[in-house]
C-alpha cells in the first residue's frame, strides 16, 4: 500500500519569492547579452558597404533632409536610439557632453532615431540636443544591422574615423570610459 498523500501547496510568500528571483534572473541575462560586444564583420556578418552608407539621406525632426555624406572627413560617432529605450534616453546627456567637449577638436555625432518622428519631437522639445538628430524608422534598426547589431538591440553606437572607415562600434549603453578611448585611439 502506498502513502498517497498531496503534496503541500507552496504558500503565497514562497511563490512570491520564486516569481522574484526568476525576474532577476532575467534581468541580469538580459543585461549580460547587452553588454557583450557585436559579432565582427569576420563572424560572418556582412558590413554595409562603405560608399551606400556615405550616400545615404535621412530626414531630420523638422523635415530637412540630412545628407550622412556631410559628415564624412572627421571622426564621427553615429548613435542609433529611440525615445522609448530607457538606456538610449539614459545616455543622451553623455552624447551631448562628449559633442559639447570635443566638436572643436573636429569630432562630430549623429543620432539616428529609430522612432517614430512625433515621438521624436516631444522628446526633443524637452532635451534639446546639440548635435543633429535624424529619423530612420524601421529602415534603421536594419542599417544597425548591416553595421554589426546582429541582435537589433539599442543603443548602438559606430565610430567612424575621418577617413570614413568603421573604427569600432559598440552594443549597448556608452559610458565615459568608452568614449574617452575612442577620442585616445583616433588621436593616434
Amino acid at each position: 500500500m502506498t502513502d498517497e498523500r498531496p503534496l503541500p501547496r507552496p504558500s503565497r510568500r514562497t511563490m512570491l519569492g520564486a516569481g522574484v528571483a526568476v525576474a532577476a534572473l532575467a534581468a541580469a541575462g538580459s543585461v549580460a547579452w547587452l553588454r557583450r560586444d557585436p559579432p565582427s564583420p569576420a563572424a560572418g556578418l556582412a558590413p554595409i558597404p562603405k560608399a551606400d552608407w556615405w550616400e545615404r539621406s535621412f530626414p531630420t525632426p523638422d523635415g530637412t533632409p540630412l545628407a550622412v555624406r556631410t559628415f564624412k572627413g572627421r571622426p564621427l560617432l553615429l548613435n542609433f536610439w529611440a525615445s522609448w529605450c530607457p538606456p538610449c534616453v539614459q545616455e543622451m546627456p553623455l552624447l551631448a557632453e562628449f559633442y559639447r567637449h570635443h566638436q572643436a577638436n573636429g569630432w562630430q555625432v549623429l543620432g539616428l532615431a529609430v522612432d517614430r518622428p512625433d515621438a521624436v519631437r516631444r522628446f526633443l522639445a524637452r532635451h534639446p540636443m546639440p548635435f543633429p538628430i535624424a529619423l530612420a524608422g524601421n529602415e534603421g534598426l536594419d542599417l544597425a544591422r548591416a553595421l554589426g547589431d546582429a541582435q537589433g538591440s539599442l543603443p548602438f553606437s559606430v565610430l567612424f574615423d575621418a577617413s570614413g572607415a568603421m573604427a569600432d562600434r559598440h552594443l549597448g549603453q556608452l559610458h565615459p570610459k568608452q568614449l574617452n578611448h575612442w577620442v585616445t585611439t583616433e588621436k593616434s
